[in-house]
């Protein structure tokens, strides 16, 4: 009896500390943000406001990308998604065989921040995991589907290795800031990723020409066909099948 007394005793000790340890966790301040209310609803747990926050943030254009940055400033700053319907993520648990498919690790609110600041700016500094692909998840699809009928969804566990590079990741956002932050736009940023030769920014700067994720300021038919048309009908006779199909599609559109 003695020693159950001693056991219940250092359990509590022990559920004490622990509570004593994490109230010390602070949430980030963000009055100190130059839009602090859409940075509140963005790194919170609710995926509902995160996206709407990230979309509105966006459409502000480049003045934002101060306040990503400082987002990034602790890369172990972290949120787990919630309410998250059938988003599929790396953070995510569960595929429910069709849903909304975003390759970034957005439980961090550092990768989260790069996840918009890529959006914004049609580069790559590497935030994205690469590691959920389409045919993967439909190979998954058609490998588990006795569960699914059953359950209605099928596990997932993926691999994230992002975390670990992080701390360069975030240096070269900063340092591409740093040397463009005097004349760069949004609308610099698509010339800049379609007559780059990276495939990931150029179908990126297309897919937001097709379908708009935010404004872009100056963005209309007359300076895609002065700027960038050529650019689009050279890209369009590339040997890669996707670049060839989208460039297809937006030119027709």
């Amino acid at each position: 009896m003695k020693h159950i007394f001693y056991i219940i005793v250092f359990a509590c000790f022990l559920s004490c500390k622990a509570q004593k340890t994490e109230s010390k966790v602070e949430k980030l301040d963000t009055s100190e943000f130059e839009h602090p209310e859409l940075i509140s609803d963005f790194i919170s747990a609710e995926w509902g406001k995160v996206y709407k926050a990230k979309d509105s943030l966006l459409n502000i254009g480049e003045t934002v990308i101060p306040d990503l940055l400082k987002l990034m400033d602790n890369p172990k700053e972290f949120e787990k998604l919630q309410n998250t319907a059938d988003l599929i993520y790396p953070g995510a648990t569960e595929f429910y065989g069709h849903g909304w498919v975003i390759d970034y690790d957005l439980d961090w609110i550092a990768i989260r921040a790069g996840w918009a600041m890529e959006n914004l700016t049609s580069q790559h500094f590497g935030f994205s995991e690469n590691v959920i692909t389409e045919k993967e998840l439909m190979d998954l699809h058609k490998k588990d589907y006795a569960k699914y009928i059953e359950t209605g969804k099928h596990d997932v566990n993926f691999e994230r290795q992002k975390f670990k590079e992080l701390n360069i990741i975030i240096g070269k956002a900063k340092e591409w800031w740093k040397d463009n932050k005097e004349n760069w736009t949004p609308l610099q940023g698509l010339i800049d990723a379609i007559y780059s030769d990276d495939l990931y920014r150029q179908l990126d700067a297309i897919q937001q020409m097709r379908y708009p994720r935010f404004k872009i300021k100056g963005y209309n038919q007359e300076w895609f066909d002065r700027e960038i048309k050529t650019r689009i009908i050279e890209l369009n006779k590339s040997d890669n099948e996707e670049l060839k199909l989208q460039t297809g599609y937006l030119l027709r559109n």
